[in-house]
């Protein structure tokens, strides 16, 4: 209710009570006025502190969920980059990790897991040691103490691991905090066990390669000078008997002695020369020399030799043509005397991948597992020369059904 003064509008509250007589009827009525203005205005302020108050809950609430989800932005984004550095990490046949300054592995990718024989869930909060091993923990220990101590760090080490030795290339770089305290270090490290082996067996064959060289020079040099002259000293005392009429006995007793000395002694260079040098590849190729030892043995044998070629003959260095054809000799002459075969067939193989030799008999066999490598079969000296020229060694034999040796050269790798 409002009572209107002059310009004034003034908001009231009434109340009203009646009053009844004997009868009951209404006599008359009580009533009070009270002036709200004070009220009134204080609702009205309260009203607007409520208007107030609940648009800035709208406001903040707005702005909490355009922050949620712009958070949620980034973790989806953190997410993604997270997801996709799992995917390339894990792509890489390298052992990638990240390891605090406690020693702890904070991240690792999936070639640990093949590496080690756990999962990265297994591996992510252990120590190094308990991971990699005592013993391949004690190897890298201070290589990490120099990564921990801030220092990039690059080594090559073979590591003693749980499932066997590997020979490993280590990059381990710190991480620092902002006060350029180390906090830990990323590793990457890479099995090159094999490629160490390559180069370990390239080596070695660059050095066999320059013995042959070597030893060929040095036939050559007894071929043209020690031989050449015994030859010439032969040669002397013929001419001498021939043209002397009356010697003297004493006389030809020192010619028969030169001519027993010269014939000894070109006989020596001769073997000397044969030693230093396969003769049977002087004149050709691997081809040409497997055909000529076939040939030779042919003529003291009865078992049945069979020679074959298959694709066009191309060259191959002179320590693997060493090597073949001594594998091939040694092949041969096992089967000649051990297997008691009637028919024994030598291939050898050129095609566009890959240079095969291969030895195979009718004889009796064995079973290869049982064979010793250093028994008298000689398949310890074969298995090291295929090892030294980086060729494949298959042997295949059972007893009653014959034995097949096999020796495979790759052609991208050995071929020129």
């Amino acid at each position: 209710m409002e009572i209107h003064q002059g310009n004034r509008i003034i908001p009231i509250e009434s109340w009203g009570t009646p009053i009844f007589d004997e009868s009951g009827d209404i006599l008359y009525a009580i009533a009070a006025f009270q002036d709200i203005t004070d009220r009134k205005q204080a609702e009205h302020l309260l009203a607007n502190y409520n208007r107030t108050l609940e648009q800035q809950v709208a406001e903040r609430t707005a702005a909490l969920q355009q922050n949620e989800a712009a958070l949620h932005d980034v973790y989806n984004k953190l997410r993604l980059r997270e997801q996709q550095l799992r995917l390339i990490t894990d792509a890489l046949p390298v052992c990638i990790s990240y390891i605090d300054v406690n020693q702890c592995y904070q991240f690792a990718n999936q070639t640990y897991e093949g590496w080690f024989g756990c999962s990265r869930d297994e591996i992510v909060g252990r120590h190094a040691r308990e991971i990699i091993g005592e013993a391949a923990y004690q190897a890298a220990q201070p290589y990490i103490n120099q990564a921990l101590a801030g220092q990039i760090t690059v080594y090559e080490a073979e590591l003693p691991y749980p499932s066997g030795a590997r020979y490993i290339s280590g990059s381990l770089v710190p991480d620092f905090d902002t006060n350029h305290q180390v906090r830990g270090y990323y590793g990457l490290i890479t099995d090159i066990t094999e490629q160490r082996k390559t180069a370990l067996r390239e080596r070695k064959r660059t050095e066999e390669a320059l013995l042959l060289d070597e030893r060929n020079r040095m036939a050559r040099e007894i071929h043209d000078s020690l031989a050449q002259s015994f030859t010439g000293i032969l040669l002397q005392v013929g001419a001498v008997t021939r043209v002397s009429v009356d010697i003297p006995e004493a006389t030809q007793a020192c010619l028969k002695m030169i001519d027993e000395l010269a014939r000894a002694g070109l006989a020596e260079a001769r073997r000397s020369v044969a030693a230093l040098r396969p003769q049977l590849l002087e004149e050709g190729n691997l081809e040409s020399a497997l055909h000529r030892l076939v040939t030779q043995m042919e003529s003291t044998i009865d078992t049945v030799l069979i020679y074959e070629t298959q694709g066009t003959a191309y060259s191959l260095p002179a320590d693997v043509e060493n090597n073949l054809l001594r594998i091939g000799q040694e092949a041969l002459t096992n089967a000649i005397k051990y297997a008691c075969a009637s028919e024994i067939r030598i291939e050898l193989v050129y095609n566009q991948t890959h240079c095969i030799l291969r030895v195979k008999d009718n004889g009796r066999g064995f079973e290869v597992g049982s064979a010793p490598m250093n028994s008298g079969f000689g398949l310890l000296g074969m298995s090291e020369r295929a090892e030294r020229i980086g060729a494949q060694l298959a042997i295949q034999s059972q007893p009653g059904r014959g034995t097949e040796i096999i020796v495979t050269i790759h052609q991208e790798r050995e071929i020129r």
